[in-house]
């Protein structure tokens, strides 16, 4: 299925001038491990910096370089991450996953050999359209679901599905990207930092609950993905990051018809389904969404828009009150331990 998105000037990983400076001593002309020619910075973000190079033992051919930064490599949790993505991307073989290239030999310093793609980001596209339109929307999200069934009949988990992760490609395919914190269904739990890692407006809500999550943890991040290519807005959208993931463990997403009322009944169930807190409510595989995505006017409406809990102020003060408490109950509980250890030094004399 092709696209139809026409050559821009914008680079496959579009990114760089975001406020930051690549570091980490390589420059466009440096030559690294004697094989890649640095040609220029794609992008820098919190983990890496993205270039652009030539392969020299390959034709001259461009491909893509992540090298972490030094506290990357200075944390051992977020080492493990950048080296779990070249893991995984190392094993998968799917047109529409990006591909991750084998290096043979001895490196320098930790990096990633990737594809170059001509492109740009589905975060790029919904930032400049907002809207989509419904039919492009759901063929993006089934080619999406042919991607995720071969994940998942590998054993393989991505938990981090957002639009910076989705890459629309300029020949008409996509690639998914980013398995930092991909997981294979039969190991063990990661070590988390804090809580489980991933993106709050994307997260199922058993991830936000701290559970590894299975199959039907991505088909709610790729639900809440064709919401926003649906609607124009992020669900359970919020400055207060403890609302987002609140809301997602208590509430359901505002109806997209009420948002935008061209959608279709159908495609609107699609969509809450796919985002049902209750995974068992969810579709159960890849291949059952991408059945309803390809033909939305079989899909049976069932009434899911008009049952759906909201987030109410009620509990958005509750959760607001909790924080007030705790920092008041801090300093009193301070005080009262001062006052017993006061009375009891001189109690002994």
């Amino acid at each position: 299925m092709k696209l139809g998105l026409k050559p821009a000037e914008s680079s496959a990983q579009n990114g760089a001038n975001r406020g930051y400076s690549p570091g980490d001593t390589l420059r466009s002309g440096d030559l690294l491990d004697e094989r890649f020619a640095i040609t220029e910075v794609l992008s820098t973000g919190g983990m890496a910096t993205i270039f652009k190079a030539r392969d020299l033992r390959e034709g001259q051919e461009p491909v893509v370089l992540k090298v972490p930064h030094k506290q990357v490599e200075l944390d051992q949790n977020l080492f493990d991450r950048f080296q779990r993505e070249e893991t995984i991307g190392l094993r998968l073989d799917h047109p529409y996953v990006l591909k991750i290239l084998p290096f043979h030999g001895v490196k320098s310093r930790p990096y990633i050999v990737m594809e170059h793609l001509r492109g740009v980001t589905l975060f790029h596209l919904l930032r400049n359209f907002r809207l989509f339109p419904e039919s492009d929307a759901l063929a993006i999200a089934s080619l999406l679901c042919e991607a995720l069934e071969y994940f998942h009949d590998f054993g393989v988990i991505h938990r981090d599905l957002k639009p910076e992760n989705i890459m629309i490609c300029f020949d008409g395919t996509i690639r998914i990207m980013d398995f930092g914190i991909a997981q294979f269904s039969e190991s063990r739990r990661l070590t988390f930092i804090g809580f489980a890692p991933g993106t709050p407006h994307y997260m199922a809500p058993e991830r936000v609950n701290g559970r590894r999550g299975d199959a039907r943890t991505d088909i709610y991040g790729l639900g809440a993905i064709l919401y926003e290519m649906l609607t124009g807005t992020i669900a359970f959208s919020h400055e207060d990051i403890d609302i987002i993931m609140g809301s997602r463990v208590t509430s359901d997403p505002v109806a997209p018809r009420k948002l935008n009322p061209k959608i279709s009944p159908q495609a609107e169930e699609i969509v809450l389904r796919a985002m049902e807190r209750n995974p068992a409510r969810r579709y159960q595989s890849a291949a059952e969404f991408k059945a309803d995505l390809d033909a939305p006017e079989k899909v049976p409406l069932t009434g899911r828009c008009h049952r759906l809990r909201p987030t109410t102020k009620w509990r958005r003060y509750l959760r607001h009150s909790r924080k007030i408490l705790l920092w008041c109950c801090v300093p009193l509980v301070v005080q009262i331990l001062a006052f017993f250890a006061i009375w009891h030094h001189y109690a002994k004399k």
